[in-house]
């Protein structure tokens, strides 16, 4: 009886801890590992969220760039992170793709990860270029399904990004057949449909809405579930085919090790960031929304992102080389 009377008080000590330490956090200088280059997007992105986070805690936030693999490189660094929570990751949608089409990857992603909060969503936009006889979905569909047609070329801002595999869903759902041309990035891809080398790319809003108020670009439909908030009048692809929603999402996750007390503290702090007008101000210029999430509504999305992704990428033979 007293033996079990100390355990229970251990428990209860080491609880009463964690709990606190979850309150105290940080205790020293914080890392974010962004999984692309310095100077893209979500570099940036993350530069401002560090900014305020630095602010809040009163300790440097510093963002630390491990690109490298389709994300895989700071992912994995992340993974072998210590169960403090005082490095955390990025992840985008890679994160939920490489597990859906690769048995392979250096880490479990359901197992080894935490969700914490999203930070910002960014809509996904069908364009072509200028001078493509297709104005809407129908009309796209409808010159992809001409037997005596070429198959129509598509790119994305490369090899099993989202773009690509939003190209694969549409092909499945409307019964048609288009063919993916990779690129390296998203400059170059839509580099060549501004010139008209490739007809067709599915990309991020922020990043095609210069071209297409310039009249380079047309949007054919919006690959997110609602119609963009700055031009209401392109329609959803969600519209001609129910469920169909492709966004770009930007979230920080931790090691899953890290005590829950402590995720939810970061997590709050995120939240009360990405809430604030002062971060709304930030992102608008940028063209991306900021969206926060708890721990648990964060990881509910990724397990669902992983396993639709998986039906696509297994329906299409898409498998990670």
């Amino acid at each position: 009886m007293k033996l079990t009377t100390y355990l229970l008080g251990v428990a209860l000590a080491v609880l009463s801890a964690l709990g606190a330490y979850g309150q105290t956090f940080p205790t020293r200088n914080v890392a974010i590992l962004v999984p692309f280059a310095a100077g893209g997007p979500t570099d940036v992105i993350m530069r401002i969220l560090a900014e305020r986070l630095s602010a809040r805690w009163d300790k440097a936030v510093i963002v630390e760039n491990r690109p490298g693999a389709g994300t895989i490189v700071a992912t994995a660094a992340l993974a072998k992170a210590p169960s403090d929570g005082h490095t955390l990751g990025v992840a985008t949608n890679s994160f939920a793709i490489n597990p859906a089409i690769s048995h392979d990857l250096p880490y479990d992603t359901l197992k080894d990860f935490a969700g914490v909060s999203m930070v910002v969503s960014v809509p996904v936009v069908l364009v072509a270029t200028s001078s493509f006889p297709a104005n809407t979905i129908a009309d796209l569909v409808a010159q992809a399904k001409k037997k005596s047609g070429e198959p129509l070329n598509f790119t994305s801002p490369g090899p099993r990004t989202v773009g690509h595999l939003a190209g694969e869903w549409l092909q499945s759902l409307a019964n048609i057949k288009m063919t993916h041309i990779a690129y390296n990035g998203s400059a170059p891809a839509l580099t060549d449909v501004v010139s008209g080398r490739v007809p067709l790319m599915f990309d991020l809003w922020n990043s095609v809405k210069p071209y297409v108020a310039d009249g380079k670009l047309k949007v054919l439909a919006v690959a997110s579930a609602d119609r963009l908030r700055d031009a209401p009048q392109y329609p959803t692809l969600a519209d001609s085919y129910p469920g169909f929603d492709v966004s770009a999402f930007q979230a920080i996750i931790a090691p899953s090790s890290v005590p829950s007390s402590v995720i939810d503290k970061i997590s709050a702090d995120i939240r009360s960031v990405v809430s604030s007008p002062e971060f709304a101000d930030k992102m608008k210029p940028l063209g991306v929304f900021p969206k926060s999430t708890t721990p648990r509504e964060l990881n509910e999305m990724i397990r669902r992102e992983i396993a639709r992704w998986a039906a696509i990428a297994k329906a299409a033979n898409i498998t990670l080389e």
